[in-house]
């Protein structure tokens, strides 16, 4: 095995909020919130930032260059992606929802009863967080869940480059005030030669066309690192992304999965465009991961952050690095 090839990853600046809102009536939600979040986000945000009115479609509007709602929401690639990326159609969302506690699991809601989520922004997108502070208060208001139960925002704490929680904003009392982006936390090194990965919700992988829970570990970084790269070349202006990582890649087939405990879990989702239930799946448990690990532990600290997989913006594919 030759020496341990350098791979630089670009930075990722972002920004982790915490949100909870309270039920203002009886309401009934699904057991996996990340998806009527994002998408009662959206329609909030819009209605929040649009200048054009409901007709007028994102792709041909002349302002979604700098429009809060399409840098956000509706992510056009404005100019030639590199060639690696070539035939997308828009970039990855910067931003990712994720349910936050078992609590989220419960379906039924009185009011008063709460509801806590986090939302990372990332790169660009936290510069936007007034607009998006504003379309949080409106999605509550607006509803949540297939029949619309009105919430209330209550408050939005934000998280430091050390961890720690600060309370940004609550209702009726505290305003908000902008907070600049955190780094990319530095990964803990290493001791030994093994670690465990915690897939927390489904994470949804493709070979060949079809579902699968079967990759090695060479399979998964390039999964990972391929978010990573795209989200820090379409949203981070400053970040300088070297496309060649053949060599990495390369290291990691020198490290093994040596225990899977993997099972599918299926969810539905409600379409509120196509107007039904969507069923959608993928593998959550452990992994045990075994070999020279040293070299990928930023990457991984990253997918932790960035999640991996389909559906991460709804808060699929939330990877976590359990170590001993």
């Amino acid at each position: 095995m030759s020496a341990d090839p350098t791979y630089p990853l670009p930075p990722l600046p972002h920004l982790r909020l915490r949100a909870t809102v309270a039920a203002a009536e009886p309401a009934r939600l699904p057991p996996y919130k990340g998806s009527m979040l994002r998408g009662a986000f959206g329609h909030a945000l819009r209605a929040t930032v649009c200048t054009q009115g409901p007709r007028q479609t994102c792709e041909s509007c002349p302002v979604r260059a700098t429009c809060a709602y399409t840098r956000l929401f509706e992510t056009f690639i404005e100019g030639e992606p590199p060639p690696f990326l070539g035939g997308l159609r828009t970039s990855p969302r910067p931003y990712v929802f994720e349910p936050v506690g078992e609590a989220n699991a419960r379906r039924d809601y009185s009011p008063g009863d709460q509801l806590t989520f986090d939302l990372v922004l990332l790169g660009q997108a936290v510069e936007l967080q007034p607009f998006v502070l504003v379309a949080l208060e409106r999605m509550a208001v607006g509803g949540l869940g297939r029949h619309r139960a009105r919430f209330e925002l209550q408050r939005v704490a934000w998280r430091s480059a050390q961890g720690t929680w600060h309370e940004g904003y609550r209702r009726g009392e505290r305003p908000w005030s902008p907070v600049e982006a955190v780094p990319l936390p530095q990964p803990e090194s290493s001791n030994g030669h093994g670690l465990t990965l915690r897939f927390e919700t489904p994470t949804r992988f493709k070979n060949r066309g079809k579902l699968t829970s079967d990759f090695t570990f060479r399979q998964l970084a390039f999964r990972m690192l391929r978010r990573v790269l795209e989200v820090a070349h379409f949203h981070v202006p400053e970040a300088e992304v070297d496309w060649t990582f053949r060599a990495f890649l390369e290291r990691a087939d020198y490290v093994r999965v040596t225990d899977r405990r993997l099972r599918w879990w299926d969810w539905e989702r409600w379409s509120q465009r196509q107007k039904t239930s969507m069923r959608l799946g993928g593998f959550v448990g452990l992994v045990r991961l075994e070999g020279e690990l040293q070299t990928f532990l930023p990457l991984l600290a990253a997918a932790e952050l960035t999640h991996v997989g389909k559906g991460t913006t709804f808060g699929l594919g939330r990877v976590r690095v359990v170590r001993g």
